[in-house]
């Protein structure tokens, strides 16, 4: 039986689906990507801002005591540190990295950590890890803040 030229397919061919298949693919892949890029970028902004929160803080402690909390090690919410910052009522809880854990490119540096410099308690530096280099005057991995 012969066609009629005058009829229409009115269907795809498998390479039509295919290319179609492999396009959606590639751009659900990029749509991926990018999404965790934003997902890093967005934690690096909270950790910047709890920095400078805990800073303001520790200026504020300091104002009162005339000296910084006298701790070294990381910052968990419930350690010594987080106790003596939160009974100022200056701050109801001290802020802890949103993922708690190593971030790339950061060794041995997990999470928020409080290091005070001299045995009188008159200096600190406060350190956490950045994990893209997305934040201007802040690099990609470890980052400190002092006064």
């Amino acid at each position: 039986m012969k066609k009629n030229p005058r009829e229409k397919n009115n269907g795809f061919t498998l390479v039509e689906l295919l290319v179609v298949v492999a396009i959606i693919g590639l751009l659900s892949m990029m749509v991926v990507i990018s999404m965790r890029n934003i997902k890093a970028k967005a934690r690096d902004a909270e950790r910047v801002s709890e920095m400078n929160s805990i800073a303001t803080v520790l200026n504020l402690y300091h104002n009162d005591y005339n000296l910084y909390p006298i701790f070294d090690g990381y910052i968990t919410g419930i350690d010594d540190f987080s106790v003596a910052l939160e009974a100022t009522s200056y701050i109801t809880n001290v802020p802890i990295d949103p993922l708690e854990m190593d971030s790339s490119g950061c060794g041995s540096l997990t999470g928020y950590h409080y290091y005070y410099q001299s045995a009188d308690g008159k200096d600190y530096v406060l350190g956490y890890c950045q994990e893209t280099n997305s934040m201007q005057g802040r690099a990609q991995g470890e980052n400190y803040l002092s006064p």
